[in-house]
């Protein structure tokens, strides 16, 4: 009786064990998930741009039901990145970043609103990276 005990203990204490990971799992949810490119466009309006015949503008927006904090950056034809951060984007909302030349590249980060657990790079760490 007392080995059906324990085992039936060991079985309880296995289950809430693999229940406490599965949780802890879907906690750490990869939040870049939420962002999906909406659309482009070459050659759009520009006020910051000297030509507007070369800019690339993509709009990215947020499909999840949680808030997150996003940055984005967009490859300018010289190979440094422009960036853009809203620390704020409601499910459903949208960001949008460009570049004067693009070469049509971008790259997108994405945390839980609030998060300060979690750093964005910054724009030297972005730049300095081997990245086309």
């Amino acid at each position: 009786m007392k080995t059906a005990v324990a085992f039936y203990s060991l079985l309880v204490l296995a289950g809430v064990a693999l229940t406490l990971l599965a949780f802890k799992q879907s906690d750490e949810k990869d939040w870049s998930d939420c962002i999906k490119k909406t659309t482009f466009q070459w050659g759009s309006e520009c006020k910051t741009c000297a030509t507007t015949s070369k800019t690339y503008r993509v709009w990215f927006k947020n499909e999840c039901s949680d808030t997150v904090a996003v940055k984005i950056a967009v490859q300018e034809n010289h190979k440094r990145w422009k960036t853009f951060t809203r620390p704020q984007l409601m499910p459903g909302d949208s960001i949008s970043g460009f570049a004067c030349v693009g070469t049509g590249k971008y790259q997108y980060w994405a945390k839980k609103f609030n998060d300060n657990t979690i750093a964005f790079p910054s724009d030297e760490e972005i730049n300095s990276a081997t990245l086309d």
